[in-house]
């Protein structure tokens, strides 16, 4: 699994030189627990309600997306550290393939999917916790692969800058986390593979063209 994850990214990125490309980094707020799996909510320490459904996971997470047709299918990796649900240090590797599916104005969502591979810091310093085999246990920490993704909405606010919001799923398993995040375009230029026929591709981002954009947009 791990040699073909490693494989796919580098034949992905070297396929899409000249693509656009961003950077990203996002800081995670609160995170939802829709199911109890693997623990009794009393050993969460970052709990908001009771019955450890809602919880507080602060930390960050930084991406690098690289676009792979036009402006609507792209390769996302993402790297986040965060204070998981039992105030222990947890982390995230994934690969995403995103697809915008919306682009308005300065709007636009996008949805992504891919292999996440999660780490967190071993539960079992904890007496109450008990262990159902979910996570592969390692000496000092925990750890599993799993499939999840991300639901994003954007908003351009400058040339090369955005603004994000965005709810994401397995980072840790079974969690359903909110972030806020801002995204520069290291590269902004559209790779036209077709410009006769390319409709969804839009003009190359280039300082004054995109200040004629805005202008037409919201005049």
């Amino acid at each position: 699994m791990k040699k073909f994850y490693f494989t796919y990214i580098l034949v992905v990125l070297s396929s899409s030189l000249f693509a656009q490309s961003a950077l990203g980094l996002k800081f995670s707020t609160i995170s939802l627990h829709p199911m109890h799996w693997d623990q009794d909510p009393v050993i969460f320490e970052n709990k908001l309600v009771k019955d450890g459904s809602v919880t507080v996971d602060l930390g960050y997470q930084i991406s690098y997306q690289k676009f792979l047709y036009l402006t609507v299918l792209s390769l996302e990796l993402r790297q986040g550290i965060h204070a998981d649900a039992a105030g222990l240090m947890a982390g995230h590797f994934a690969t995403d393939l995103r697809w915008k599916f919306f682009h308005k104005g300065r709007s636009a969502l996008s949805i992504s999917f891919g292999p996440i591979y999660a780490i967190r810091q071993h539960w079992d310093a904890y007496n109450k916790y008990v262990d159902d085999g979910i996570y592969n246990n390692k000496n000092d920490f925990q750890d599993k692969w799993l499939w999840g993704g991300e639901l994003e909405y954007a908003i351009y606010i400058a040339n090369r800058h955005d603004l994000t919001m965005s709810v994401s799923y397995n980072n840790s398993y079974n969690t359903i986390n909110f972030a806020l995040g801002y995204r520069f375009w290291t590269n902004p230029f559209v790779n036209m593979k077709d410009k006769k026929n390319c409709v969804s591709c839009g003009k190359k981002w280039t300082k004054g063209r995109f200040r004629k954009w805005w202008s037409k947009v919201w005049r």
